[in-house]
C-alpha cells in the first residue's frame, strides 16, 4: 500500500513537472516569435556591441588606472562622456527629423563606435580617453532613432516581450566576459584591452553592415523627412520646451523620469567603479583576470529569470515587479559594503541580486516608458527624456571618485540609499496601467 501511494506520488510529481515544462517551453516560444520586423533585426546583430561593451565595461576602468589616470580622473572621463551624451540626445530628434531614423542610426554608428574603439585601442594618456570619450558619446545623437526603429510594428501587449529579448541579448553577452579574462591572463592587461579594442571595431562594422542592409525606416520618419522642413533654431526650442513641458504636466511620465535619473545615477557610479573596487588592495583585492567570473555569474541568473518570469508579467503589474526588482538592487549593493576583503563569495551572491533585478527592471521599464507615448510623439518626448537623464547623471562618477577615496564602500552605501528612494516614489507615485 505504502509502495503504491510512493509511485503515485513520484508519477504525480513527474507529471506535472513535465506539465511546467512544456508549458515554460510554449511561454518561450511565444517570446521568440513575437521578435519580428526591426526588433529582429536589430536583436541578431546587438552581439555585436553587446559582447566588446560587456568587455570593455568590466576592464576599461582599469586599463584607465593602469595607463595613468587616477580614479578621480576616471570619473572624471565617465562624466565627461554622459555630458557629451547629452548633447548628443538634443540634437538626436532634430536630426533623424532631416535624415530619418535610419540614415541617422547608420551615419552616427559608423563614425562614433568605429572611431572610439580605434583610439581607444592606441591610448596612451588621459587625453586619448578624452578624445575617444567625446567621439563614442556622440553615438547618442541616434539613440532616439534606435529606440524608434526598434519598437515599430511592434503592438504594445508585445513590447515587455521584445525588450526582455534585448535584455537577453545585453546580457548574454557577459557569458563570454571569462574570454575577455583569458586574454588578460594571456596577454597583460594593458595588452589584452588594446585587443580588445581592435577586435571590437571588427564586430561593430559587421553589424552596421547587416542593419543597413535589412533595417526598414519608421512610417512616421519617412512622413516627417518628406516634409523637408528648413531648420528653425527658434523653433527647435519651442519644440524641445513642448516636449519637457509635456513631460512635466504627465504625472506618471514625470516620477518615471525622476526614478530613471536616480537609477542612472547610481547605475553610473556603480558600474564605473566596481571593477576597481573588486581589483583594488583597499576593497576586495581579486587579480585582473578573476573578475570575468562575476559577469558571467549575473548573465546566467538575468537570462534565466527573463525566460522564466518575464513572458507572464502582464502590463497592469508592472509598477509591482519594478518595486520587487529595485529591493534586490538594495540588497545586493550592501553585499560590496560589508563584503571582507579576497571573499569573492560576497560579490558572487551580489551578482546573483542584480541579476534578478536588472532581469525585471531593465525590460519592464522601457517597456512602461514606451507605452505612456504615441507613436506620433515618440521621437521628440523620447529624446528630450533622455537628454535630462543623462544631463542629470554627468555629477555621478566625479561624486563618485570622492567617495571612493573616503571609503570605496561608501559608494555602494550610497548606491543602496538611491535605490531605496526610488522605491518609495514607485510605491507612492507609480500607478498600475
Amino acid at each position: 500500500m505504502i509502495i503504491e501511494q510512493f509511485n503515485g506520488l513520484i508519477s504525480s510529481v513527474i507529471k506535472n513537472s513535465l506539465y511546467l515544462v512544456d508549458y515554460q517551453k510554449t511561454k518561450i516560444q511565444e517570446l521568440v516569435y513575437s521578435v519580428k520586423g526591426n526588433a529582429k533585426i536589430i536583436i541578431v546583430t546587438e552581439a555585436n556591441w553587446t559582447v566588446p561593451i560587456a568587455w570593455f565595461g568590466l576592464y576599461s576602468p582599469i586599463y584607465m588606472i593602469a595607463l595613468g589616470l587616477s580614479k578621480v580622473e576616471v570619473g572624471l572621463v565617465t562624466s565627461l562622456g554622459i555630458a557629451v551624451a547629452a548633447i548628443g540626445t538634443i540634437l538626436g530628434a532634430t536630426i533623424s527629423d532631416r535624415l530619418g531614423q535610419k540614415r541617422t542610426l547608420m551615419i552616427f554608428d559608423s563614425l562614433t563606435w568605429l572611431t572610439a574603439m580605434l583610439v581607444f585601442s592606441f591610448a596612451q594618456n588621459i587625453w586619448w580617453f578624452i578624445a575617444g570619450t567625446i567621439i563614442n558619446n556622440l553615438c547618442m545623437i541616434a539613440m532616439a532613432s534606435w529606440q524608434c526603429l526598434f519598437v515599430e510594428g511592434t503592438p504594445k501587449d508585445k513590447r515587455a516581450n521584445i525588450y526582455a529579448f534585448l535584455q537577453v541579448m545585453l546580457n548574454g553577452a557577459s557569458l563570454l566576459v571569462p574570454l575577455a579574462g583569458m586574454i588578460v591572463d594571456g596577454f597583460g592587461l594593458v595588452m589584452g584591452c588594446r585587443i580588445m579594442y581592435f577586435i571590437s571595431s571588427i564586430s561593430m562594422g559587421a553589424g552596421l553592415y547587416y542593419r543597413g542592409k535589412h533595417l526598414k525606416e519608421t512610417e512616421v520618419s519617412r512622413k516627417t523627412v518628406k516634409e523637408k522642413k528648413k531648420y528653425n533654431f527658434g523653433e527647435e526650442v519651442k519644440k524641445f520646451k513642448e516636449a519637457f513641458l509635456n513631460i512635466k504636466e504627465r504625472k506618471q511620465l514625470f516620477w518615471y523620469c525622476i526614478v530613471q535619473i536616480l537609477v542612472g545615477f547610481a547605475l553610473v557610479m556603480w558600474n564605473t567603479y566596481y571593477p576597481i573596487f573588486l581589483t583594488d588592495t583597499k576593497g576586495i583585492g581579486l587579480a585582473d583576470s578573476e573578475i570575468s567570473i562575476y559577469p558571467f555569474i549575473f548573465s546566467i541568473v538575468m537570462i534565466s529569470i527573463i525566460f522564466i518570469f518575464i513572458p507572464h508579467v502582464k502590463e497592469k503589474k508592472f509598477k509591482k515587479y519594478l518595486v520587487f526588482a529595485t529591493m534586490f538592487s538594495v540588497v545586493g549593493a550592501l553585499f560590496y559594503v560589508f563584503a571582507p576583503a579576497h571573499k569573492g563569495s560576497f560579490i558572487a551572491i551580489a551578482f546573483i541580486f542584480n541579476g534578478i533585478s536588472m532581469a525585471f527592471f531593465r525590460p519592464l521599464s522601457d517597456a512602461y516608458s514606451m507605452n505612456l507615448l504615441t507613436d506620433a510623439e515618440r521621437s521628440r518626448i523620447v529624446s528630450v527624456f533622455n537628454t535630462i537623464i543623462i544631463l542629470a547623471m554627468v555629477p555621478a562618477a566625479p561624486i563618485g571618485g570622492y567617495l571612493y577615496l573616503i571609503n570605496p564602500r561608501l559608494i555602494f552605501l550610497a548606491v543602496a540609499i538611491i535605490f531605496v528612494i526610488s522605491i518609495v516614489i514607485m510605491k507612492v507615485k507609480f500607478t498600475e496601467e
